[in-house]
């Protein structure tokens, strides 16, 4: 069984952003990817848009994924689909100065037992 990554994405920009270096990391460990966009309630879909920039990136590099469309809160359905798809990493992308995402990433590494990768968006 092959390693499984889970990549919350948080829109469409940042999935432009980090792509890359997703597909990479996923080549380099045979991996399969498990992308998840969360949404709350009655929020547009603009964000799902990402959901189709790694299924393209993907196909474009021959990487094994699911994508999966969520909505919930962030940080407690990221745990929860890291745990139903028995994620091996999750890949969380770190942004300057946004204290809901740091918020974000400190409750799911102190709940969770999968290593967290925080993955700066500059540079491809």
């Amino acid at each position: 069984m092959g390693v499984k990554i889970l990549v919350p994405t948080s829109g469409p920009e940042p999935a432009k952003m980090s792509g890359n270096k997703i597909m990479k990391l996923a080549k380099k460990f045979n991996a399969e990817l498990i992308i998840v966009h969360i949404r709350d309630q009655g929020e547009s879909r603009e964000g799902d848009m990402a959901l189709d920039i790694f299924d393209k990136l993907c196909i474009e590099y021959n990487v094994k994924h699911k994508l999966v469309p969520a909505i919930g809160e962030i940080s407690s359905t990221i745990i929860g689909q890291a745990k139903f798809h028995e994620a091996d990493l999750i890949v969380l992308g770190a942004t300057e100065g946004r204290g809901v995402a740091n918020w974000v990433m400190d409750r799911i590494m102190s709940n969770i037992n999968i290593p967290v990768l925080i993955l700066p968006w500059m540079d491809q």
